[in-house]
Order: C-alpha cells, then sequence, then structure tokens
C-alpha cells in the first residue's frame, strides 16, 4: 500500500494506463501485481509504504521504465 504524503508522482500496474498521485492519495496494491512508482519528473515525491506479511511472497524487483514511457507522462 502506497501512502502519498508529498509531491507529485506516478503509479502503473502492469498493462494499465499510468495514474497520476498527489497527497492524499492511497494505492492499494495486491500482493504479486506487477507495478512501477516513482517521482513526476518536476518534483520530489514522498509516500508511506505499507506492506501486509503474507505465506510465499516477497518483493521482486523488475526491469525499469523505458525512458520513452516515463518521458510521455506529463
Amino acid at each position: 500500500m502506497l501512502i502519498v504524503i508529498g509531491g507529485r508522482g506516478w503509479y502503473q500496474a502492469w498493462g494499465k494506463p499510468a495514474r497520476e498521485l498527489r497527497p492524499g492519495d492511497v494505492v492499494n496494491i495486491p500482493a504479486g501485481l506487477k507495478h512501477w512508482h516513482g517521482t513526476a519528473a518536476d518534483t520530489a515525491f514522498q509516500h508511506i509504504t505499507l506492506e501486509v506479511p503474507g505465506e510465499r511472497s516477497s518483493t521482486e524487483w523488475c526491469e525499469p521504465v523505458s525512458d520513452a514511457d516515463y518521458d510521455a507522462l506529463s
């Protein structure tokens, strides 16, 4: 789960459109869902991350977001 507390950022679940994030936004990310989240190009981005323990779950770091995909966000 992400809780945005400052700045502006982006969240995108695999195969879905990117979603702009601003303070107060909360994103519930189910275990196993491939996604990325990060700062917007013109600002900082602060968030709190909560992880609920689960069985047979772990964090897997995937490939970086391409410059073309990131640059297409405004």
